[in-house]
């Protein structure tokens, strides 16, 4: 059981005046005496107010039409291009677009069929991966910004102890406490912000090339007849 030391308070707490019994510290004065957590903190808003906005995006409104593009196929295979062209036409999407923009031409080779493509790709590019340098960004200066915090801390730690004129773990406790916490936080606004940075790199080139697959086999479907060319009939047997 904990012996409350004078005014109430037990000796376990941490306060910023140790020797006048101050308040404790909590993240809320950290805040007002910090100048590193709430830099932090900003920084924490805004990289999960872009992710859920990135996810958004990525997830609902530029995801890729796996369904519509199993009915592109299983239309064109049957030989039902106007079909195809119409289901396209209204699905929403840039992937969408670019198939009904190839339905819409000629049927061509892989080479023409890429190349028609290639401005709906750029498009899906460049809107999958807006701000996406945001995260990057954060990764790398977070932890240099909880290395300041660590440096302020540890500082203040020193001030303390040289104006109490006596030592002791009380003395320097709001200091190194500041200087840890910092270092966490840092620490870990960085590594939320490399995980989303990398999931969204990887989803973005994995999208890119799917598109090309789609490309690629709907040119073959439609040079094809919508099916796969059919065998040579055998050739007849000479006379003797």
């Amino acid at each position: 059981m904990d012996i409350p030391a004078p005014g109430g308070k037990t000796p376990g707490d941490v306060y910023f005046n140790a020797e006048e019994g101050g308040t404790p510290m909590t993240f809320v004065t950290m805040l007002k005496t910090s100048l590193v957590m709430p830099v932090l903190l900003v920084l924490s808003i805004v990289v999960l107010a872009q992710a859920f906005e990135r996810i958004w995006v990525f997830f609902f409104e530029e995801k890729m039409p796996g369904a519509l593009w199993d009915s592109v196929r299983s239309r064109v295979e049957d030989g039902d291009e106007p079909g195809a062209l119409t289901a396209c036409m209204n699905a929403p999407g840039i992937a969408a677009e670019a198939l009904a923009r190839l339905l819409s031409l000629p049927p061509g080779g892989p080479e023409a069929s890429l190349d028609a493509a290639e401005l709906y790709r750029r498009r899906l590019e460049l809107t999958l991966s807006r701000r996406l340098g945001l995260f990057g960004t954060a990764s790398f200066i977070a932890p240099l910004i909880g290395l300041l915090g660590t440096v302020l801390g540890i500082m203040r730690a020193f001030h303390d102890l040289a104006a109490a004129g006596a030592g002791g773990p009380a003395v320097v406790a709001a200091g190194i406490s500041e200087a840890l916490v910092a270092t966490a936080a840092g620490i870990g606004v960085a590594v939320v912000s490399a995980i989303f940075y990398n999931g969204f790199s990887l989803t973005l080139r994995r999208r890119l090339g799917v598109l090309d697959l789609w490309v690629l086999e709907l040119s073959e479907l439609r040079a094809g007849g919508g099916s796969a060319a059919p065998a040579p009939p055998p050739k007849s047997a000479k006379k003797a």
